[in-house]
This record gives structure tokens, C-alpha cells and sequence, in this order.
């Protein structure tokens, strides 16, 4: 196996010497234009423009106009010149994902030499025309100045149509968590088994963060709610970098009291260093460029047990040999411990007087890979990918932990797949379920858990981008991955310990076609995708005679996609967009128990025979700027889901099983309305972010009728209709000021001189409360599911910077920053007791004697179930 992957890996990189690189769908956008006669507005067929940055250069066409396709995501500046008029040059000229960024030129006649020039900003359109879908986006300056950039989930919360649920779980337009696909460069990196980012890169190292929520484009698959895509930033001709110091105060929670403390240092300790520029012998030979960024973190939280400590870095080599040649390398590594707080496990008992016996998490990620590209002329580019991607995730008892990431020993010594009862009893308490009356475990007693995942893949791609005439840009592209998985799971939560481990292979591979026609008038993105999926397993088709072995059947899929962008004003346009999206359920619901071991405490059995999870989404929106600097967009969508991952129960003579399958279904319909104002010759800048949402469907995730099941005297009865989701959040709003007021400003306030350099950027959100389903105190439902609501939420985060100017560089600058997270300490409510609809009240103590009341209300008394106190950090970073 290890030849196998040693000889791909050779392959790959020879054809990447003898081909050019290019930044892959996804990474690049498109310039466009055309050149006039500043005099008789006459277009000048010949005109050279030239990218300086990139040491590109067309000439204008017989009407002319020009274009460059696949220009890496940046800022560039744009040079026209054509003997007999005066060179004109643009600078700041922005390009984005998937877009094309028109730039004109209006060239004066002149008999001077060709050294004159006119610089002239360019300034960017603020109703882009050619979006056909709901996107949104930050750039490097707005992830700096956010108030809570300390993770890309946290830059996405107040997007239009996101939503944070209790459990603090990301979800875009009313999906489940895990159906959004996150891409780094342009590269995968969801982790099969939860859906999630299966590794970390701070965001001090992103260019851009792209969020499409809606009609995304053919070339992105396997997301039924939205694609997240991260940029990271590429070196520049000179050295530049960036260090960053971070330190905090929080308002910890206090295990003997129940309530949260006053401020106090949390080791909220935050290090980044980034450095780019190019590469030491290298630049004058090849153009070898370089971006590297590090990032250490040591977060203690508020919460006791929750600490976090981990380490990021993000590189980036960039060689152009020639003109038609650039190859690009890049990789980034983390590596995380985080210690697990559970104020009450699944089993009802509380670790706070006992938070040793927590479990610790421990990740480790890192991918790595290599993209070229020929191009043909600049019309016709071939690109070729490799990557590698690896990520495992560790869970056990802090006290237990082998540091040397062996497996926890004496649980499961052979590689069968079956838990062998080996548990060690001198770690293990036998009594752990009565362990004290007063619901807290103390002595040995552990969370007893342990799991290790791994995901590992090697994908190869390649594709082909073709600007064929002026109105058409093609795009064709194909993609084979090889997972290798590994899953090696025990839980000790009854007296029939369930324990697996297995070793499984699947293969995905995917195509699409794509084309951009832009006709002025109306621009359309028109593509189809095809999804391809073979698990690659066998598995018991009856798991209680185990008579017969079934295959599970590969899954073909073919996704249409369609976009309609339609400018009405030249400050105005409506687009339209429909597609099929479907997205392969989690690995952990396929590959779980196939071995269909029923005889241990409510058993599940895994379905590797599922068929892919499906959305068809229409959408229809308006982008208009309704005054000078702000613009103001209007999207209303509809979403019918299903073929959703659920449970199913079964019940037969000696026992019963659980096992998933496609059965649950949904609805979402909703309005989001974003009003922008730019920085545009103006100190103040912001938006205001509302969305309106339906989320109903018959459950809200897959595991829900299993739950439901073990823990209700009957077995449950699955909805008939939909009813409101748990992440169902009618309104929300999110307002942003971000005052910046720039170096060498001058103003006064109540007659005083004012300091310049410096930036104030304020978030207010809201919510209204999420939907629970109401108990009775013996836990049976009342009413419909997620009948009630919990409490609206309100937060405001701030964040202040000063900037002093260092005098031997011009860009070279020393910067004070504090950050305040829920400034005014609201405590918002993220979970209540269902028979009480309380966040710190279950309806129990009614029963207890007054002198164990006390003790009992500490065990209900839940931190978690409230929104992070008031949290400060403050720092300063150096930019040179």
C-alpha cells in the first residue's frame, strides 16, 4: 500500500514539472474590459494591458476589449498603453471568486513620450453583475477588524441565513449541521464522520472568505446547505509579515457557587506570525514567492476542564518559472488538546467535584499538495491537482491518556471489531451508575468513553478552463479520492458495553461542466454535475440471522444547476438560480456496527447502502444600490430536502436494534435582507443583516428517533408531518458600525483636536428564541415537537485598535487592540429544561430535603446551558 501511494505521488509530481500550474475553480476570478478614446469615446482595438503583479500582458481584440481568466484571488493594479495616447494605470483592483471584475480605460491622446502616465484607483462596482447566487464574502481587511475573528465559524455566525444553535453548531439556510462543505485554497477538508472542518487555519492567514448559501456553481459538491471557501494569502515581490499578541479576562464559572465570577485572567493567550515575501535564491531565477503563517493558542474559557491548546501554521510556495509556467505548494498542520467540560453526561451525573475523570480530546490534522497548470494561450488553461489530506480525532479519560496517541489498552486487544470485556477495574469503577446520591461522581469514577477516528484521502483533479469567444467561459472538470477510514469506538454507558473498530475504503470521484455566458444584458451560469460513490463494504443484510452477506450498491448522482444574473440598471440587478444539491451521509452513520453485534445495550447498525441526502433549491433576489455607497440586497429562497439520514427501530424475539436509513425530510423557506454601506470616501461603514426563516421537517437530526426511543417507556412514534426544526430561528438580526478613521485625518469633537489611526467596529445580534419540545416531569412530550421557544437573544461585541506608524517604513506599524465579546454581559439563554422551559431549574428538587437542595441545585444549575459572559482579550501586532 505504502509503494502504491510513494509511486502516485511521484506520478503526480512529474506531470506537475512538466505542466503549468493555475489556481483551481474556486481560487480565481476574471478581469474584463474594454478601452476608449477619452476624447470621442471610440474603443482602441490594440491597446496592451498588462497585470504588473503577475507579469501578464493582452492585447485589446478588434473592438477593443480584453479579459484575463483564472487571476488568483487579490488586489492588482492594471496597465494600459497604446502609442500615440498617454499610459494609464489602475491600482486596487479587486478580484473575487468566481467573478468578473470589470475594468475600463479611457486613454488620452498625447504627443509625450510614452513615460507619462495617469494613475487613477480603481474602485470596485458595488452591485457586482454577474452574481447569480447568494454569496457573501470578507475580505483580509474585514476579517482584521471583525470583533470575534478568533475562528471562520465565528466570522459566518451573523451572515445572512446563518444560525448557531445551543450546542454551537453552524447551520446555513435552516440544513443540519455537518451539510456544509468547508474548502481551504480550494481543497476539501470535511471530516466524514461529523461533517465538520477536519482541520483549522487561523484566519490572520486568509485573503478571503467566501460564504455561498445559495445556487452555488456546478464545479462545488457534497453540500446540501452551503460551501465555505478560504483563501489564504500569497507572498508578495517584497518581505512583509505580521506579528500578533494576544492575551485575556473572562468571567469564570465557579463550581462551588454555580454562577460566574467576576473578570479574571483565563490564559487566553493568542500568538500569530506571518511571514511572505520571496524565496531567498529562488525569486530572480524561478519567481519563487512564499506565505507562511503560525498560530499557538492556549484558551482557558470560562467554563472548568474546557481548555484549549493548539498549534496552526498555513505555507504557501508559489514558483513561475516563465510565462506560461506557475506551480504552486502548499500545506498546513495542526495539532489540538482540548479537555472536555460536561456538566451533566448522558447519564445524568455531574464531573465538577471530578474533572480529572472528564474525557480529553486530542486532534491532528494536515494536508499538503501541489497544483499545475499549462497554459495554452490566455484563453486556454489545463489544470492539474494533487492533494493529501489527513485528520484523526482522540477521546478518553484525561488520567488515561497515552500521550504517544497508542490505543486506550486493555479493551480491545485484537483487531476483530468486537469489544472484548477486557476492561481494566482498577480504572474503572463498577458502580459508576449509583456512585453518590447527590448526582456528582467523585474518586475513579471516569467519563466512560473512548474513541479514535481517523480519515485519511489522496484526490487527484484536473480541469479545463476555456474563455471560447467574449461570451462564453467553459469550465470541465473531473476528481477521483481515495479515503482510507478508521473508527475504533467504547462506550461504557450501561451494563452491556458497546465497543467496534473497522477499517474501511471508500471511493468518490466526481465531474461537471460548467458555462459562464455573459451577454451584457444577462449573464448565465448553466452547469450539470455528476457525484459517483462506492463504499466499497460488505454487510449483514438481516443482522439478526446474519445468514446473508449484501455489497453495498455504488451511488450515482447527477446534479443540474442553473443561474440567472440579469443587470435592469446599471446599479441594479436580479438574478434567479435552481439546482439539485446532494451530499453522501456521514461515514459514521454508513460504516457503524456492520459486524451487527445486537447483544450490547441499545444496539444501532450502521446502512452503508444509503442513497445520498438531497436538496432542489430556487432562489430569486435583487442587489440594488439605492445611494451612493449602499446597496441593499433582497433574497427570498425555498428548499425541499429529503432522502435525510434517520433511525429506524426494530423489534423482534429476545431483543431489538436501531438502525439508520433515508427517511427524514424537511422544508425551509425564507428572506434575508442585507443593506451595506461601504467605505467610500466616508469614515463610517457597516450593514445590517436580517433574515427571516421557516425550518420545519419530521426530525431535526438523524439520531433523533434512537434517542427518543431508548430514553420514552414506548417505542416512538415517528411525525407524519413536519413541525419545526431545533435550529428554527424565525428572525434574526445582525447590525455592524465599523468606524475607521485613516492616518493624517484631521477632526475635531467639542472643540478638541482628535487622534487619527484608529478604528472602532461594533456587532449587535439578535435572535429570537429556538424551538424545544415541552416534557412533563416524567419526561413524556406534551404538545407537538419544538412547540416551545426559548428566549430571544441579544449580544453586542466590540473591538477598538489604535495605530501608531512606525517612520523607517512607510506600511511598517505597531497596533493596540481590545476585543470584548457580550460587552454588556447578557446572560443569554442557549438551553432550558423541557418539563420547565428554565435554564437552571429541571423541576426535581420539589422532592429533596432543604440541606439537599442546595447541593442539588448546583447539579442543575447547568453553565451550558447559557451563552459565553463577558470576554475580553487585548493585544498588539506588529505589520511590517
Amino acid at each position: 500500500m505504502k509503494s502504491k501511494k510513494l509511486l502516485c505521488c511521484l506520478v503526480i509530481l512529474a506531470a506537475a514539472a512538466f505542466t503549468a500550474p493555475t489556481l483551481h475553480a474556486g481560487t480565481s476570478g476574471k478581469i474584463a474590459g474594454a478601452v476608449y478614446n477619452a476624447d470621442t469615446d471610440e474603443q482602441l482595438p490594440g491597446t496592451t494591458i498588462r497585470i504588473l503583479e503577475l507579469g501578464q500582458a493582452v492585447p485589446c481584440d478588434a473592438d477593443g476589449e480584453f479579459y484575463f481568466i483564472n487571476v488568483p484571488v487579490g488586489t492588482y493594479t492594471l496597465e494600459a498603453t497604446l502609442i500615440g495616447y498617454q499610459s494609464m494605470t489602475k491600482t486596487g483592483v479587486k478580484v473575487l471568486v468566481d467573478l468578473t471584475t470589470p475594468v475600463d480605460f479611457y486613454l488620452v491622446p498625447s504627443e509625450l513620450s510614452s513615460d507619462s502616465t495617469v494613475v487613477v484607483v480603481a474602485e470596485r462596482e458595488l452591485v457586482q453583475q454577474d452574481v447569480s447566487y447568494s454569496e457573501n464574502w470578507m475580505t483580509r481587511d474585514d476579517i482584521i477588524r471583525h470583533p470575534n475573528s478568533t475562528s471562520v465559524d465565528n466570522l459566518i455566525a451573523n451572515m445572512a441565513g446563518a444560525v448557531v444553535d445551543g450546542r454551537g453548531n453552524l447551520h446555513l439556510r435552516g440544513g443540519r449541521d455537518g451539510t456544509i462543505t468547508y474548502y481551504f485554497d480550494d481543497v476539501p477538508v470535511q471530516d466524514p464522520f461529523t461533517g465538520t472542518a477536519g482541520t483549522r487555519i487561523s484566519p490572520e492567514a486568509l485573503e478571503e472568505l467566501s460564504v455561498v448559501s445559495g445556487g452555488y456553481l456546478a464545479e462545488y459538491g457534497e453540500a446540501l446547505s452551503g460551501v465555505v471557501n478560504a483563501l489564504t494569502q500569497e507572498g508578495g515581490e517584497a518581505y512583509s509579515g505580521k506579528l500578533k499578541l494576544t492575551d485575556g479576562l473572562s468571567r469564570p464559572y465557579q463550581v462551588n457557587s454555580g454562577d460566574f465570577g467576576k473578570l479574571s485572567r483565563n490564559s487566553e493567550y493568542i500568538g500569530v506570525f506571518n511571514l511572505g515575501g520571496p524565496v531567498p535564491g529562488l525569486y530572480q531565477l524561478l519567481g519563487a514567492k512564499f506565505f507562511s503563517s503560525s498560530e499557538y493558542r492556549d484558551l482557558g474559557g470560562y467554563l472548568p476542564h474546557n481548555r484549549l491548546i493548539g498549534f496552526s501554521q498555513a505555507s504557501k510556495v508559489t514558483l513561475k518559472p516563465s510565462a506560461k509556467l506557475k506551480l504552486n505548494f502548499y500545506g498546513n498542520y495542526y495539532r489540538g488538546e482540548r479537555e472536555r467540560y460536561d456538566h451533566r453526561d448522558v447519564n445524568n451525573v455531574s464531573y465538577d467535584f471530578n474533572l480529572d475523570g472528564l474525557g480529553l480530546m486530542k486532534s491532528k490534522s494536515y494536508r499538503w499538495g501541489t497544483r499545475a497548470t499549462y497554459t495554452h494561450s490566455p484563453s486556454l488553461i489545463f489544470n492539474l491537482q494533487y492533494n493529501h489530506f489527513f485528520t484523526e480525532t482522540k477521546v478518553a479519560p484525561e488520567h488515561l491518556f497515552d500521550l504517544y496517541w497508542d490505543e486506550w489498552p486493555g479493551y480491545s486487544e485484537d483487531e476483530n471489531g468486537v469489544y472484548d470485556g477486557t476492561i481494566d477495574d482498577d480504572n474503572y469503577n463498577p458502580d459508576y451508575i449509583g456512585n453518590t446520591g447527590s448526582g456528582f461522581t467523585e474518586g475513579d469514577d471516569f467519563f466512560p468513553y473512548y474513541s479514535y477516528r481517523k480519515n485519511a484521502y489522496d484526490s487527484f483533479e484536473g480541469e479545463i478552463i476555456s474563455q471560447i469567444d467574449k461570451y462564453n467561459q467553459f469550465k470541465f472538470g473531473l476528481e477521483y479520492r481515495f479515503n482510507d477510514l478508521k473508527w475504533d469506538n467504547k462506550q461504557f454507558f450501561n451494563s452491556q458495553p458497546y465497543g467496534e473498530k473497522y477499517d474501511f475504503e471508500p471511493r468518490y470521484a466526481a465531474g461537471y461542466i460548467q458555462d459562464k455566458i455573459e451577454l451584457g444584458y444577462m449573464i448565465i451560469n448553466a452547469g450539470i454535475r455528476a457525484d459517483y460513490l462506492n463504499a466499497a463494504v460488505n454487510y449483514w443484510e438481516d443482522p439478526i440471522t446474519k445468514t446473508t452477506r449484501g455489497t453495498a450498491d455504488p451511488k450515482f448522482k447527477v446534479s443540474p444547476r442553473l443561474g440567472i444574473s440579469h443587470p435592469i440598471a446599471s446599479n441594479s440587478v436580479i438574478h434567479f438560480n435552481y439546482g439539485y444539491f446532494y451530499q453522501v451521509p456521514l461515514y459514521s452513520y454508513m460504516f457503524t456496527n456492520l459486524q451487527a453485534d445486537l447483544n450490547t445495550g441499545f444496539p444501532i447498525v450502521g446502512n452503508p447502502d444509503m442513497e445520498p441526502e438531497k436538496t432542489i433549491a430556487y432562489e430569486f433576489g435583487l442587489n440594488h444600490a439605492i445611494a451612493p455607497g449602499i446597496t441593499l440586497k433582497i433574497i427570498s429562497y425555498y428548499k425541499d430536502v429529503s432522502n435525510l439520514t434517520s433511525t429506524r427501530f426494530v423489534d423482534y424475539p429476545g431483543g431489538s436494534y436501531t438502525y439508520y436509513t433515508n427517511a427524514d425530510y424537511g422544508s425551509v423557506k425564507g428572506l434575508d435582507i442585507v443593506m451595506v454601506k461601504h467605505h467610500t470616501n466616508s469614515l463610517l461603514a457597516g450593514s445590517v443583516n436580517y433574515s427571516y426563516m421557516i425550518a420545519k421537517g419530521n426530525a431535526s437530526y438523524a439520531t433523533e428517533g434512537y434517542y427518543d426511543y431508548f430514553t420514552q417507556d414506548d417505542p416512538p412514534v415517528w411525525p407524519d408531518k413536519e413541525y419545526p426544526l431545533a435550529f428554527d430561528q424565525r428572525h434574526k438580526l445582525a447590525v455592524n458600525l465599523d468606524l475607521s478613521v485613516p492616518r493624517y485625518y484631521k477632526f475635531k469633537l467639542f472643540g478638541m483636536d482628535m487622534p487619527s489611526a484608529w478604528g472602532l467596529n461594533t456587532i449587535l445580534s439578535y435572535g429570537s428564541g429556538m424551538p424545544y419540545t415541552k416534557t412533563d416531569n416524567l419526561g413524556n412530550r406534551i404538545g407537538t415537537p419544538n412547540s416551545g421557544r426559548l428566549p430571544s437573544y441579544l449580544r453586542v461585541d466590540m473591538r477598538f485598535v489604535k495605530d501608531f506608524f512606525l517612520g523607517f517604513a512607510h506600511d511598517t506599524r505597531l497596533s493596540f487592540f481590545i476585543e470584548v465579546e457580550n460587552l454588556f454581559d447578557r446572560r443569554n439563554v442557549i438551553n432550558v429544561y423541557p418539563n420547565t422551559g428554565l435554564p437552571d431549574d429541571d423541576g426535581q428538587s420539589w422532592s429533596l430535603s432543604e440541606e439537599d437542595q442546595e447541593e442539588y441545585n448546583l447539579l442543575v444549575n447547568d453553565p451550558q446551558n447559557f451563552d459565553i459572559p463577558r470576554t475580553i482579550r487585548w493585544g498588539f501586532e506588529y505589520v511590517f
